[in-house]
């Protein structure tokens, strides 16, 4: 009998503990409620993340070396050779272009200067005829093969009949008169003798030397 009144005692003992225990959080919640308000308790806890540190990026510079390019590759086809010319085309004949060489008449060089002075000087005249001497002096700076021309007027039937230190050719009334070459600064002398026909008397008319002048005293 002891020990069933022992278990019930402890059994009641233990449901008044747990009820007050009941009681209690009941009253705290319902103080927490009071003391914070209904909205306070009906809204969210609001949860606050802490703050990352700003991190900054810089970008590389640019590089100066210039982009590399890709080498072109250039493919070139083979080069068809030529066909062969065929045996039965007729081959064209060439024609020569070239036109023959104009033939240019050479330069005449200018004569040489020459300054032939020459003076004929009458000895003795007559009726029939006269006398004279010719002086040939070549003045220039080269050798000369000088001639001296004797001219006439209104003389008939003129004869030349002699002549020494050159030769002598009578043509109608003029008488031309050669002799060797005459090198720079050397005088060559001849003379001669004519006969006329009729009364008066007999002189030259003039004369003149090649390459220079001729003067009758």
């Amino acid at each position: 009998m002891a020990a069933k009144h022992s278990v019930r005692v402890f059994g009641t003992a233990r449901f008044v503990l747990s009820f007050a225990v009941a009681i209690l959080v009941l009253l705290v919640v319902w103080v927490a409620v009071r003391a914070v308000g209904p909205a306070e308790a009906s809204r969210q806890p609001s949860v606050v993340l802490p703050s990352m540190p700003r991190v900054t990026v810089v970008a590389p510079p640019p590089s100066s070396a210039p982009p590399s390019r890709t080498p072109e590759v250039v493919t070139t086809s083979p080069s068809k050779s030529p066909k062969p010319p065929r045996t039965s085309d007729p081959v064209p004949k060439s024609r020569p272009t070239t036109k023959p060489a104009a033939t240019t008449k050479p330069a005449s060089s200018p004569p040489p200067e020459t300054d032939v002075e020459a003076t004929l000087s009458v000895g003795a005249s007559w009726d029939g005829g006269y006398v004279a001497a010719v002086r040939v002096t070549n003045e220039g700076d080269r050798a000369v093969e000088w001639k001296v021309t004797v001219s006439h007027s209104g003389l008939e039937d003129l004869q030349l009949r002699g002549v020494w230190n050159a030769r002598g050719n009578l043509t109608g009334s003029s008488i031309v008169f050669t002799g060797g070459k005459l090198e720079p600064g050397r005088t060559a002398s001849f003379g001669y003798q004519t006969s006329k026909d009729g009364r008066g008397d007999a002189r030259p008319a003039g004369c003149n030397a090649v390459g220079g002048s001729c003067r009758v005293r």
